[in-house]
């Protein structure tokens, strides 16, 4: 992997002849580094692309480059299955209904609590004492009985607070996912996500990766976003190893090995 990280350059099996095209070098080519397949090989079959195409486009300095695209597969459909599942766990959130029972349980506390306050508080007007022998001869402290409720009191209301406060976070993002989704649901259709490999030949029939892209359609400002690949040979080594089935896993490995 160290090794993939020095300049990747590519040699290639087919010299250029009047004959060959740029695209055909570098598709029938095979890098130094990972000689196990051409080129065309390991970047015409992979399972997450739906299509994959070869063209020549001109540079800034008029240099003649060979791009190929990889167009990812079910991307309108990861964008409707993910909107469905946001809908659907915001929809069958079973945290509020948990949080107001809860909240309605430690209710019933505090009023049994001042209640208790109250009786307490009658008895000392009475002047009653603060204790009171019972039948078995144990004695009840009405007065420590008042003060322990007055403290849970206290405790109890602080909690409901903190639920009430938990309570309207939850509501407020399961309504921010239910916006997101419906929304998407309106925009998605036409998304497009692919990746764009760059590579140029040189006069002596060699060829060099020189870099490489992910493009993602922003369904909300309906433009196509462009991000640079941090390391293309990083990439490369991961289509060459790794047949991905999604662009979910693919971004994920990406993600994984930009951080090591």
């Amino acid at each position: 992997m160290k090794n993939l990280k020095v300049a990747l350059a590519c040699i290639s099996l087919a010299a250029l002849s009047g004959c060959s095209s740029e695209i055909d070098v570098i598709r029938e080519g095979r890098l130094e580094l990972l000689p196990e397949y051409t080129v065309g090989q390991a970047l015409d079959n992979r399972k997450l692309c739906e299509s994959t195409d070869w063209s020549i486009i001109e540079d800034e300095r008029g240099r003649d480059v060979v791009r190929y695209t990889c167009d990812f597969k079910d991307i309108e459909k990861n964008y409707r299955d993910t909107a469905n599942e946001m809908i659907e766990r915001a929809q069958n959130d079973q945290r509020p209904s948990a949080i107001r029972q809860e909240i309605e349980d430690i209710d019933s506390k505090i009023e049994k609590d001042i209640a208790l306050i109250k009786k307490v508080q009658k008895r000392r007007d009475s002047g009653k004492a603060c204790w009171e022998k019972k039948p078995d001869g144990s004695y009840t402290t009405w007065c420590r009985a008042k003060k322990s409720a007055e403290k849970d009191v206290h405790i109890n209301k602080r909690k409901i607070s903190d639920l009430k406060n938990k309570l309207s976070i939850i509501n407020r993002e399961n309504k921010e996912s239910l916006d997101l989704a419906h929304k998407t649901l309106d925009k998605y259709k036409g998304a497009r996500a692919f990746e764009t490999i760059d590579w140029v030949v040189m006069e002596d029939g060699s060829f060099m990766v020189l870099s490489g892209s992910m493009h993602h359609t922003n369904i909300f400002k309906g433009v196509i976003e462009e991000t640079p690949h941090e390391n293309i040979q990083s990439a490369l080594y991961l289509i060459y190893n790794e047949n991905f089935d999604t662009l979910f896993a693919y971004e994920d490995a990406l993600q994984q090995i930009a951080e090591l």
